[in-house]
């Protein structure tokens, strides 16, 4: 059996809405210590608290540079999620443009997402 399919069998694997909180986090904290990113911004539902059958968990994952991002696309493939799982990786210059542009997507995933990481703090964000 290969690495991969190994791996994938032993995930256990959550059904929404029963995704707790903590295997939210525990994925994050793998996405950080192979990945090392700027932040990572759970989004969508999970962050609003109505999640209902069928939803995902949604991660904008920022990445400090652009040859970075193409080492985070493979964040799915190499950490695959008990959950699943909608993945958006951008660079903060990215961010920052889409937000001075008034990108509506990016503009509500900053104003109420909730941080789950930041390396400026180098720790994960609030227990919720």
């Amino acid at each position: 059996m290969s690495t991969k399919a190994s791996t994938l069998k032993s995930v256990r694997r959550f059904e929404s809405p029963d995704i707790p909180m903590s295997a939210i986090r525990r994925y994050v904290r793998q996405v950080i210590e192979k990945f090392q990113p700027d932040k990572v911004i759970l989004f969508g539902s999970y962050a609003r608290g109505d999640q209902r059958e069928g939803s995902d968990v949604d991660l904008l994952v920022v990445m400090p540079a652009w040859n970075e991002i193409s080492k985070a696309s493979r964040i799915s493939w190499e950490l695959p999620a008990p959950f699943t799982l909608d993945l958006i990786v951008r660079t903060p210059k990215h961010l920052q443009r889409g937000l001075e542009e008034s990108d509506w997507f990016l503009r509500d995933i900053m104003e109420t997402g909730k941080v789950l990481y930041a390396a400026s703090n180098g720790a994960m964000g609030p227990k919720s």
